[in-house]
């Protein structure tokens, strides 16, 4: 995401989006009653007498007061609705509902009455470009299954079969499948590469993953494409690959195992030493008071379901954990383990001394 004009005085940013990760940011970012402005396409009206006919549509400049949005991944487009406050006056829509449709090279500006600390780490999040793609592949000589691991998330993209008979049923065809099926599946991330640059890991038991990644780097010149063994293959795999390895030194700026590392060392301290973590909002708020909050997680997802005056109350008591010397993280509801710690309240700390449970 680009920046293009900050005026925190007025609490306005105006961005340009760069890619489909910039509008996921933004999703994140923007919150009911904030005023997004922008140049979008509206319906013009024309008068005929007593009636009203369609004009056409028009590129107008409109600014709305934000009721709702949706994320949509398969078209690619962040649709934000809302009632317009600002329009051309000719038009007489103030008070009307209208949805912008952002994508990739629109710029909006966006306007907040208060920007937390969470907005502004997803800001400048979304503006680094440090954000590592990888597709990883997963495979076995049965079966393929692909993903793309971004920043934030993990999307299975397809999975391809090789229709290769078992290994104890004798056949000739044998080779020309397997390379019908390496064909298939480099064909395929040929596809994605083209969409976005990536990383790529084969990853699997066993020799069949090798054999791939040979035929991916004769066929795709100039791609890294890295090899991991793992006992299982599908999600299971991934996440065995995410755990070590190539991918997590691929992905080592990742916002997404960043958060997995840090949620992973909250229940295993949960599991093994309860009194070094507190969670809920309740007992989270005692061991800050308390000065024994290391670090502080809060779940986005939380974030994004409560009402703007919980919301502050998160903010001041993430200024007290860094007041005592702590650190804040929020934490993506994208991926498996944010999922995890929205179940469990959205909030939570790993603690630098024991503190009893009950609070004595």
């Amino acid at each position: 995401m680009r920046i293009i004009e900050t005026d925190r005085k007025h609490g306005t940013v105006e961005v340009e989006v760069e890619d489909s990760d910039d509008l996921w940011h933004l999703y994140n970012i923007i919150d009911r009653g904030d005023s997004v402005c922008g140049y979008t396409m509206r319906e013009v009206k024309v008068s005929r007498g007593a009636e009203e006919e369609r004009g056409g549509r028009r590129r107008v400049f409109l600014c709305i007061s934000v009721e709702d949005m949706g994320f949509q991944t398969f078209t690619e487009k962040l649709r934000i609705k809302g009632r317009v406050t600002v329009g051309p006056d000719e038009m007489n829509i103030q008070g009307s509902f209208h949805a912008f449709a952002v994508g990739i090279r629109d710029r909006i500006r966006i306007t907040k009455g208060e920007w937390l600390s969470f907005h502004e780490e997803r800001l400048q999040r979304a503006a680094s470009r440090s954000r590592p793609k990888v597709i990883a592949i997963t495979l076995d000589d049965q079966d393929a299954t692909l993903f793309l691991i971004r920043d934030y998330q993990m999307d299975e993209i397809l999975t391809i079969s090789s229709h290769i008979p078992g290994k104890y049923v004798e056949t000739s065809d044998r080779p020309a499948l397997k390379s019908k099926y390496f064909g298939a599946i480099a064909e395929e991330v040929s596809r994605l590469l083209q969409r976005e640059p990536a990383a790529i890991v084969a990853a699997g038991p066993g020799f069949t993953k090798n054999d791939l990644a040979k035929v991916l780097r004769e066929r795709l010149k100039g791609a890294k494409v890295l090899e991991e063994n793992t006992s299982s293959t599908g999600e299971p795999g991934v996440r065995e690959v995410m755990a070590r390895g190539a991918l997590s030194k691929l992905m080592e700026d990742s916002t997404m195992l960043r958060d997995s590392r840090l949620v992973d060392e909250f229940l295993s301290r949960l599991s093994k030493s309860p009194n070094m973590v507190s969670y809920g909002a309740a007992d989270v708020e005692r061991t800050v008071d308390r000065g024994a909050v290391e670090s502080l997680l809060v779940s986005e997802k939380l974030l994004k379901s409560i009402p703007p005056e919980e919301r502050r109350g998160i903010e001041a008591l993430s200024k007290k954990v860094e007041r005592y010397g702590g650190r804040v993280f929020f934490i993506g509801g994208e991926h498996e383990k944010g999922r995890q710690l929205a179940n469990m309240g959205g909030i939570a700390a790993i603690l630098r001394f024991a503190v009893s449970q009950g609070g004595s």
